[in-house]
């Protein structure tokens, strides 16, 4: 097994080697030892440390709160332990603030300090590793994505553009039996093709970066309703939607989750002599909470839970078509922005989408 790579960071040469000994006592950890923070910003730059640990203060050069906001210049992310003989809060505070880790105080007694220390730099250590699986786990998912967006999809193509063929060129040739079985595979192709597209719009929504800003959800919901076909352009359509509801959020992807909950809404209303469907906020316990309410055919909530699951549904597709991710990537979205999703609803009586942006209240 591999030792922890640890670079030590001290003006005293004596307490440099003495935490180096206390560092290697069990063989897990390796240290190199460097009496500046401007020589270890250099040293950082070249070679693979799992761990930092850099004493508060160093005069007259640079400090650790002065090497911690030059890692952040310069894009170098090594979790960084502040070892301090200052007891005092506000040091421990700014130093948290500017991305230390721990902030450990020295102690009379080095063994309970180094013990101490040496538990905080396993433990950063582990989730180093478990964060590289993850980032290595999500690069492996995106090719996974990849390969379903140009490779699983084009056979798909492929199948339905011969059938077109077959049916357009051979019409007159082909027995109606035979054009009703290449009506299927298409429908079939087309549904797979679907199901591709919006296991890669989940897949989106959980990993592209997010642009935080300014929208007018109102104004998103009346433009998604005007854009949406039958049932919201029939001349029993009405709407009510709350005026200049401001949230802080990413604009592309709470586009994305209205248009799902909103087509869901026209969807699941389109038996409906008159359509109804109404946007706005209330206030629970202190909170701003948004809602989108429809007078559609409304479900049993017993299992409520299993909608915002990947292919979870309570209508029949024969009924309702769908690929039953729509809910799943809103629950994406609407968790990207610290947010929490929930439904009501009952059979017959409608149902009523709340969510939550934590960080996209006024």
């Amino acid at each position: 097994m591999s030792k922890i790579p640890v670079l030590l960071i001290d003006d005293d040469e004596d307490l440099l080697q003495i935490g180096k000994v206390f560092l290697e006592d069990d063989g897990r950890i390796t240290v190199k030892t460097v009496g500046s923070a401007e020589e270890a910003l250099n040293l950082i730059a070249i070679h693979q440390f799992d761990v930092i640990v850099c004493d508060y203060r160093m005069p007259p050069g640079m400090d650790s709160n002065g090497l911690l906001k030059a890692m952040k210049e310069q894009g170098l992310d090594v979790p960084l332990i502040v070892f301090s003989g200052f007891a005092r809060e506000d040091c421990a505070t700014e130093a948290i603030k500017n991305g230390a880790a721990f902030y450990l105080q020295k102690s009379i007694q080095p063994d309970v300090q180094y013990t101490e220390m040496k538990n905080m730099i396993l433990h950063l250590s582990m989730l180093r590793h478990v964060q590289q699986a993850l980032f290595e786990t999500r690069k492996e998912f995106e090719l996974f994505s990849y390969s379903v967006s140009h490779d699983l999809r084009a056979p798909l193509r492929i199948i339905d553009g011969y059938c077109k063929i077959l049916s357009d060129k051979y019409d007159a040739n082909v027995p109606s039996d035979s054009q009703q079985y290449i009506g299927r595979i298409r429908a079939a192709t087309g549904r797979m093709d679907a199901y591709f597209e919006d296991l890669l719009q989940l897949s989106r929504a959980g990993r592209l970066p997010m642009k935080t800003e300014q929208v007018n959800l109102s104004s998103m919901v009346t433009s998604i309703l005007g854009e949406l076909s039958h049932p919201a352009q029939g001349p029993h359509f009405m709407q009510e939607i709350e005026r200049d509801v401001i949230v802080q959020g990413d604009r592309a992807l709470l586009e994305r989750a209205l248009q799902q909950i909103l087509e869901n809404s026209c969807k699941y209303s389109k038996n409906r002599q008159q359509i109804r469907i109404d946007f706005g906020t209330i206030q629970i316990d202190g909170r701003t909470v948004y809602f989108v309410r429809d007078n559609g055919e409304g479900f049993d909530t017993t299992n409520a839970k299993d909608l915002f699951k990947p292919f979870h549904r309570f209508h029949p597709e024969s009924q309702f078509p769908g690929t039953g991710i729509g809910l799943a990537i809103v629950q994406k979205i609407i968790s990207r922005h610290e947010g929490s999703l929930r439904l009501e609803s009952s059979v017959d009586g409608g149902t009523t989408i709340f969510f939550t942006l934590i960080n996209g209240e006024n």
